[in-house]
């Protein structure tokens, strides 16, 4: 797609060949090509793509002839501006086999789902910024960042309901499509995982400033609970488990995106001097089959910290019994050589 792109909103496509190998990429069928949209195939994609794309940052760090050059130590923020934007990352995703972060993940999945007949809305958010706590009690109270999220709501001919899909929120995400619909929860992948979305205006803490003018949104939340609590379907909101809250995820509004507002977007997560994506070095996926187990690589700069190493950990998943603590945890050097090595071994990356 040519730079600046037309100022619509996307409808994007790709066409057989491309689809064929986009499902290859994220170990699916081609013969879903042929079969028509349902709730089932939605769900079945959704899971596939995040176990097998990452959500990386490493294109905002590293050039592309750094890897395949010298070892060098690898400085954060230092490839303005490396992540590709929207539909220009297929080549990335696709047949590079790397991961990129929302803006660039969720266009071209949404590319796919067109493809395979589904209609798509692309649309910003902003993420809760204390992610995992109470914003009833939390210091920060509702603390709303500002869109560094793009979110897909989805439907099909015949479809009767909408759904939010979102294949790129990383830790905390919700794995399955969930119904456009006012206090709907579901399970996630396993006992320790649940999501609710409420329509909602942005929820604030008191004494924020009101806008003086708004639209109702859609607020998930994640289930909260002490460690080794599993969570029952329907909950009980009279009388809760101890210890147990809905912590927001992100705030969206159902509003469709021009192309070059998501540019605008992608520009201030990515490449502005603020950009928050810079700040740190991320490559995470869900684990196939884990049933919502999560091997993550993260990497922040500290002071003092001479021998820089990006810490590799497993989070989630039946084992994990809601912990987000890391576990089976290693340790590579921020250096291209011992990278790209580990993310060919782990992350299947071509180079």
């Amino acid at each position: 797609m040519p730079y600046p792109p037309p100022n619509t909103f996307s409808e994007a496509k790709l066409d057989r060949d491309q689809a064929a190998a986009y499902l290859q990429r994220i170990a699916l069928p081609v013969s879903l090509l042929d079969e028509s949209p349902s709730l089932e195939q939605l769900s079945k994609v959704q899971l596939s793509h995040l176990e097998h794309v990452p959500k990386d940052t490493s294109p905002l760090h590293v050039t592309e002839d750094q890897w395949s050059g010298p070892n060098t130590p690898i400085k954060l923020s230092s490839n303005f501006p490396g992540m590709p934007v929207g539909v220009a990352a297929y080549q990335r995703i696709v047949e590079q086999n790397k991961g990129a972060f929302c803006f660039a993940v969720n266009a071209v999945f949404a590319t796919l789902l067109r493809t395979l007949g589904y209609r798509v809305s692309e649309l910003g958010s902003r993420a809760y910024k204390a992610l995992g706590n109470d914003p009833r009690t939390h210091e920060a109270g509702w603390l709303w960042g500002s869109i560094t999220h793009e979110v897909l709501i989805v439907d099909w001919p015949g479809s009767e309901e909408r759904y939010i899909v979102d294949a790129m929120w990383g830790p905390w995400s919700l794995a399955k499509p969930i119904r456009l619909i006012h206090g709907e929860t579901i399970q996630g992948l396993n006992r320790f995982e649940a999501y609710q979305v409420l329509h909602e205006p942005l929820p604030q803490s008191p004494g924020m400033p009101k806008p003086i003018d708004s639209i109702d949104g859609w607020t998930l939340y994640r289930r909260i609970t002490p460690t080794g609590t599993p969570i029952t379907l329907p909950i009980d909101e009279k009388n809760p488990t101890p210890g147990a809250y809905w912590s927001p995820l992100f705030h969206m509004l159902p509003i469709s995106v021009p192309v070059l507002d998501f540019g605008l977007f992608h520009h201030y997560s990515a490449s502005h001097p603020l950009a928050s994506f810079t700040a740190f070095w991320l490559v995470t996926k869900l684990i196939p089959g884990g049933g919502g187990a999560r091997l993550s690589m993260m990497y922040t700069e500290r002071e003092g910290d001479d021998e820089k190493k990006a810490k590799v950990y497993v989070t989630g998943g039946e084992e994990g019994q809601g912990s987000e603590e890391g576990r089976e945890v290693r340790w590579v050097p921020m250096q291209t050589v011992p990278m790209r090595e580990f993310l060919e071994k782990e992350f299947d990356y071509k180079f």
